[in-house]
């Protein structure tokens, strides 16, 4: 039923490349990316703590192995070289344990964070009107929600750690080799920016590298949410195009496969000289350290300790040194996240709780006009109905005459763009839109059933349904003896959109969950596919329990329903032309009396 006009989603198919020139730091978004953590203060602060004890224990091996040179080796002191060895292993295996859980906690405050986005993502992308879903592609929301979230995690599980950990490493570090001697301590840091800058270098590429693999894995989810789904998949076969969307699908798949070897390859050089100079580093201050030994200024094992303290500062200082780099790359993921949960939705919940219980039925439109967002041609102009309670409404007219349209104003699917619908003679607007939509049971054209049993998709109406409910809507709706029938009853699954079923049996199974709810409203699209005579029989039959005693609102197919109608209401292009009942409109002639004898007087009906 609905329609869609206008744009997509902005930035949703920038492509990533452009994005990664202007990104720049946004105080205001990474003041939001860590509120993320604030659920998580305690254990965030307990891995904070645990950093801080690591920190400091990686810092004592060193120190330690100073003694075992100086005093247990060179001092021939046995039982000294055993204690400091001893406490070397016992450090190891104490910083590696408080590791393991520093790394869990962290994992652990990490992957909350990231379940909490995607919950975010889902229930905002939900509160969007239908026109979102209808003027963007399925697959570009499902790569908002997994890959993008899935791309930030290395930056919520590891990024902020590693931030706090390589800074208290090199502080703590250059402190101890300050108080050993300043000299070696100025030689080891002259060695750092041959690994500082070329390492900067390569992050900017994996940057650039990383935007592009999330533009193509958006593209290629986007792809596989169209040709996978059974709708696609039908599609495909009809028109014999499965090789041609092999082919666009292996352009993608190639695509990513080539950016991600690039990725992998980006710091190849680099690797090769880090690996040069964590060996001419070592080298200087053996050299340098050595004559410091020969004339007796510093002791063997003192400068064997700054080679390897020279080595704990290498890797924190290369990965601070990308810190800049992996802010901007977490930012332009962050922005891409924020810009759905930034989407302020434009059906708005309104103060008033609605009782379906208390529920009359009098819908009105009172000069209603509506635009679809993005199109300058109004789809309803100054439409003014008054559907009386418990009263049959059919709507009739030509193709994009407005008739969908209007059924979707009545649940805010859309709001009016001017004038308004009220019910019971309060605008739709006052109430919430779970209490509004609960009264309203809506039957589309083409219902949609989950890939799961017959039960579960009726439950969907009313979850805490009875058996004994469930099979007295089903024999209601005409479709319980068909439902027997099959080996797993209602247990038996429907297949993905419900394909295992016919068209009839779905449209039986969507009137059945309808009157398994029981609202007081309801709204039919009835279905134009041409059914065959026992499908159409049974259907007609479903339709009479359905709409007994209810409000219903009906875009009209049927000559029987049109004759069953109080009032016809016909439109055409946007406004109510005509209303009344059958024989007064045909006998006033005009466009009623064209479609009479184009659609209804030639309608097989039984």
């Amino acid at each position: 039923m609905g329609h869609g006009y206008g744009g997509g989603m902005g930035r949703g198919t920038l492509d990533l490349r452009e994005e990664a020139k202007h990104e720049h730091f946004d105080s205001a978004l990474a003041r939001r990316a860590i509120g993320a953590f604030q659920p998580y203060l305690w254990t965030s602060l307990g891995t904070v703590g645990l950093i801080l004890i690591t920190s400091g224990l990686g810092s004592l091996p060193p120190i330690f192995t100073r003694d075992v040179i100086d005093v247990g080796i060179t001092g021939k002191k046995v039982h000294a070289l055993i204690f400091y060895t001893g406490l070397i292993l016992a450090i190891s295996i104490g910083g590696g344990l408080l590791t393991v859980w520093q790394t869990y906690l962290s994992n652990l405050v990490g992957q909350a964070v990231m379940a909490d986005y995607r919950l975010q993502l889902y229930r905002h992308i939900h509160r969007q009107p239908l026109h979102f879903f209808t003027t963007n592609q399925s697959g570009q929301l499902v790569s908002r929600v997994v890959n993008d979230v899935a791309a930030i995690q290395t930056v919520v599980t590891q990024t902020l750690v590693s931030v706090v950990t390589n800074v208290l490493v090199v502080a703590t570090t250059v402190a101890i080799m300050l108080a050993y001697n300043w000299q070696l301590t100025v030689l080891s840091l002259l060695i750092v920016p041959a690994f500082v800058v070329p390492t900067q270098r390569v992050g900017r590429q994996r940057q650039d590298l990383q935007r592009r693999i999330q533009l193509s894995l958006a593209t290629l989810t986007a792809q596989l949410t169209e040709t996978i789904g059974v709708s696609g998949a039908l599609l495909m076969k009809a028109f014999a195009r499965e090789g041609m969307e092999a082919e666009r699908f292996d352009r993608t798949n190639r695509d990513i496969q080539g950016l991600q070897v690039q990725q992998g390859l980006a710091g190849r050089w680099l690797f090769m000289w880090l690996g040069l100079f964590s060996a001419i580093g070592p080298a200087l201050l053996y050299g340098y350290g050595g004559w410091l030994v020969v004339r007796g200024v510093l002791t063997l094992g003192t400068v064997v300790a700054f080679v390897a303290f020279l080595a704990r500062l290498y890797g924190p200082l290369s990965q601070l040194a990308q810190l800049n780099v992996n802010v901007l790359t977490s930012m332009a993921l962050y922005r891409r996240i924020y810009e759905i949960l930034d989407r302020r939705p434009e059906i708005e919940d309104g103060p008033v709780a609605l009782d379906p219980r208390a529920v009359r039925g009098e819908i009105a439109f009172e000069d209603v006009s509506f635009s679809y967002p993005g199109s300058e041609a109004g789809a309803l102009a100054h439409v003014s109905l008054r559907i009386p309670a418990g009263s049959l409404v059919a709507l009739v007219g030509p193709s994009g005459a407005g008739k969908s349209t209007t059924l979707n104003l009545v649940p805010r699917f859309y709001d009016p763009s001017a004038g308004r619908v009220t019910l019971d003679g309060h605008d739709l607007r006052d109430f919430t839109l779970e209490s509004l939509r609960s009264a309203i049971g809506l039957v589309p054209q083409e219902p949609f059933l989950f890939h799961d049993t017959l039960a579960v998709n009726l439950r969907y109406a009313k979850p805490d349904a009875t058996d004994a409910e469930i099979e007295a809507a089903c024999r209601a709706a005409q479709i319980h003896d068909t439902i027997a029938e099959m080996p797993d009853g209602y247990q038996s699954r429907v297949g993905e959109r419900g394909y295992r079923l016919s068209g009839g049996e779905k449209q039986r199974v969507a009137i059945a969950r309808v009157l398994l709810r029981a609202p007081r409203i309801i709204l039919l699209d009835e279905a134009t596919s041409s059914l065959d005579t026992l499908s159409e029989r049974h259907i007609q039959q479903a339709l009479e329990h359905l709409l007994e005693g209810r409000t219903a609102l009906v875009i009209a197919h049927r000559l029987s329903t049109v004759l069953a109608a109080d009032m016809i209401v016909v439109m055409d292009h946007g406004h109510v032309v005509a209303a009344g009942r059958h024989a007064e409109l045909l006998a006033a002639g005009g466009l009623y009396t064209r479609l009479y004898q184009e659609q209804f007087a030639t309608a097989v009906e039984v």
